[in-house]
This record gives structure tokens, C-alpha cells and sequence, in this order.
């Protein structure tokens, strides 16, 4: 599962996004992984957070998702490429 959120605020310039990723490690424990930075500029932070069970990584990624909308970054749809 991958939400990707940005924020455009061209009154104070500012631009950025965040992606955050949910998947299984090849241990069984469940990943939450959350990127985010400026858009079109370097820097940024990749943080990862290991939890035991779906449900706790879920609701995981639903805080931090909720968060970032009060912050105001909208979802939007990430196309995957074709393989």
C-alpha cells in the first residue's frame, strides 16, 4: 500500500511531499515507511517504523496520513509503471 500527499502553498513558496508505504518484511513484521521533502529540491528524511501486526501498521499509517491532511496536503493518485 502506497499514499502519496503534497502540499503546494505558493504564497509562502513552499512545495513538498510525502509518501508513506506499508509492506511485509521477509521476517513477517510489518514496515511503515514515510519520505518526505521539498519538491523539485534536494534534502528530505526516510524514516522507517517496524510493528508486530497489520492492524497496528495500518492504523499507523492512518494517523500520520490524517496528520498531514490537517497540515494540508491532499492524497494524490500514484500511477505504478508498468514492469
Amino acid at each position: 500500500m502506497q499514499i502519496r500527499l503534497e502540499k503546494f502553498d505558493h504564497y509562502q513558496g513552499q512545495h513538498r511531499y510525502c509518501v508513506l508505504s506499508l509492506y511485509q518484511t521477509l521476517f513477517g513484521d510489518w514496515c511503515v515507511e514515510r519520505v518526505s521533502g521539498p519538491l523539485g529540491a534536494p534534502g528530505g528524511q526516510q524514516k522507517r517504523l517496524y510493528l508486530g501486526t497489520y492492524a497496528e501498521a495500518l492504523s499507523t499509517v492512518e494517523t500520520h496520513r490524517d496528520r498531514q491532511v490537517k497540515r494540508g496536503f491532499v492524497p494524490i493518485p500514484v500511477q505504478l509503471g508498468l514492469l
